[in-house]
């Protein structure tokens, strides 16, 4: 798929994409909020002596990483929407706190894809294989 699928909202993903790209998303997060701690010197700017350009490089870094994260984090969530047969803006629905949720796990990680073709794009052939073995 390569990486400009990543920033892509146009499509669809099975569930499998879905979940391995959110795991992904959290575990390069995790990794780069890791180094930015270590750059920053863990602690208060004042107690570590970090200031000026190491303290904007850390800012500006995490800022940027953020942004990535989160557009990837959506971009996946409204492609398995589509492969639903749903409109991406259906991430609406996640925003009430306990239910959003809900919804949003049941819906998009629980849920199957459609097996027909839909307005987003082809059917997906690795989907429809995976939940006929599934069954058997």
């Amino acid at each position: 798929m390569g990486v400009p699928h990543l920033y892509s909202l146009e499509g669809r993903i099975g569930r499998r994409e879905f979940v391995l790209t959110q795991i992904g998303v959290f575990v390069g997060w995790y990794f780069f909020t890791f180094i930015l701690i270590v750059i920053g010197g863990a602690g208060f700017a004042s107690q570590t002596g970090v200031r000026g350009m190491w303290e904007a490089v850390v800012n500006v870094g995490g800022y940027l990483a953020a942004g990535h994260a989160v557009w990837i984090s959506l971009a996946a969530a409204v492609k398995r929407c589509h492969d639903r047969g749903l409109s991406g803006l259906m991430l609406m629905f996640a925003m009430p706190p306990v239910i959003g949720q809900l919804w949003l796990f049941l819906s998009l990680v629980a849920g199957p894809g459609e097996a027909d073709d839909n307005r987003y794009g082809p059917a997906r052939d690795s989907d429809a294989l995976s939940e006929d073995a599934a069954l058997a």
